[in-house]
């Protein structure tokens, strides 16, 4: 009676259980087809113990406010001691349960944790692997990408290249015309050459020679016209002074003032001429100057020119290898949103809830043990007390007792009165 009052007094427990349906087997990977299967035992007791797990527990407690009732505040966390999951028969039914002292409670961690299984395949199992591969080889892929459109930039940038077939067309035109400039340059350097060497040879010549050849070397007409009027003049001067020799001696004074002005002209047409072979060695200078220019630029065309077929191949090979790894990019795409389709259409594992948290009932888990071991326990304890009264009487019992402590022989004894 005595443990029957206790249990009644005791605490009352609560539990609430669900059952899942779990599919068994899994692929190998996400583009293979082949499905890998345990054995029954193996496979019911790896779900099991899963279920159980600290992964699903973690999970579950992120999931309480989500299956608490409104204004309900969960009073702690899912303790792993009291989950426990079995299967029903042979089936791959897996039932759960959670045993609490607050129902509601109970009921919650029950929802919680089915759930938390159930997301633990759809969400922490075969989809984080699928997306990690992918995820990983896209980011290769775009770091590629990304170092191949660097280098393109600084390819570009370092070559000045905007179109290099235009800049090609554009280099060979332009090589063209300056090597036809520098034809005529050359062309004209060699006429002025020529004429500073007539010029020089009529400046050493006779006086005739030099009068006779100042109409030569004058370019403009300014030049012309004023190397004209001193040869008009001199040959004027020539026949005043022929007509007053035939007519007065030479200490004439007109004779002498005309000789005088021979002289003048013919100092002014040696001027000129000095004066014109240093315009004309000046001009060569410009000439010689704009001939080295010209050749700089010529050769530096030439030798953008020999560079544009490598250039060519450079740039060809960088466009070539961010087309393939543009292509790769979407195949890759495409092959990561087949594999999501895939594996939302046919998932690897199918966790179906059939019956959610049943409501807590109350469950007292050693009613049964007190009662099974309270009578053995009263035995236990009544002996032990009768042992201990038997150990308190230190009455002589008998006539053995009685020769022993007194260490004499009894040689008579005298029946007990009240016994008849």
């Amino acid at each position: 009676m005595s443990v029957a009052f206790l249990n009644l007094r005791g605490t009352a427990t609560f539990e609430s259980s669900a059952k899942v349906l779990v599919k068994r087997g899994e692929t190998k990977g996400v583009f293979s087809q082949y499905v890998r299967t345990l054995s029954w035992e193996e496979e019911i007791a790896s779900q099991i113990e899963m279920m159980k797990s600290l992964v699903v527990i973690d999970r579950a407690n992120e999931l309480l406010d989500e299956f608490s009732p409104e204004g309900y505040d969960p009073p702690g966390t899912v303790y792993p001691s009291s989950v426990n999951a079995g299967v029903i028969g042979t089936s791959n039914v897996i039932w759960l349960t959670y045993e609490s002292t607050d129902p509601v409670f109970c009921e919650i961690v029950v929802n919680s944790l089915v759930n938390a299984y159930k997301d633990y395949y759809q969400e922490f199992r075969t989809p984080p692997e699928m997306n990690d591969f992918f995820n990983t080889e896209l980011k290769i892929i775009k770091d590629e990408i990304d170092y191949w459109l660097d280098r393109k930039e600084r390819v570009f940038r370092s070559w000045d290249i905007v179109d290099l077939k235009e800049q090609s067309k554009y280099i060979i035109i332009s090589r063209t015309s300056y090597q036809g400039k520098l034809d005529e340059l050359v062309e004209a350097i060699g006429s002025k050459q020529v004429m500073i060497q007539q010029l020089q040879k009529l400046s050493q010549a006779g006086k005739e020679e030099r009068i006779a050849g100042s109409s030569t070397f004058a370019e403009s007409n300014l030049e012309q016209n004023v190397v004209l009027s001193l040869r008009s003049s001199f040959h004027q001067l020539k026949i005043t002074e022929s007509e007053l020799e035939s007519k007065f001696t030479d200490e004439n004074l007109e004779l002498v003032r005309v000789r005088k002005q021979i002289k003048d002209v013919e100092r002014m047409i040696d001027s000129e001429i000095r004066t014109q072979i240093l315009i004309q060695s000046a001009q060569l200078d410009v000439l010689f100057e704009r001939e080295r220019t010209l050749k700089a630029i010529i050769t530096r065309l030439g030798n953008e020119s020999g560079e544009i077929p490598s250039k060519e191949v450079e740039v060809q090979r960088i466009e070539t290898t961010l087309t393939q790894l543009n292509e790769n990019y979407s195949e890759l795409l495409e092959q990561h949103l087949n594999a999501k389709i895939a594996i939302a259409s046919n998932p690897e594992w199918t966790v179906t809830i059939l019956s959610s948290a049943t409501p807590a009932r109350k469950r007292r888990t050693r009613d049964y043990v007190r009662l099974a071991l309270g009578p053995l326990f009263s035995v236990m304890g009544a002996l032990g007390f009768a042992f201990f009264i038997d150990s308190l009487d230190h009455s002589l019992k008998n006539i053995a007792e009685a020769e022993e402590v007194l260490g004499m022989h009894v040689l008579a004894s005298f029946p007990d009165a009240k016994m008849k």
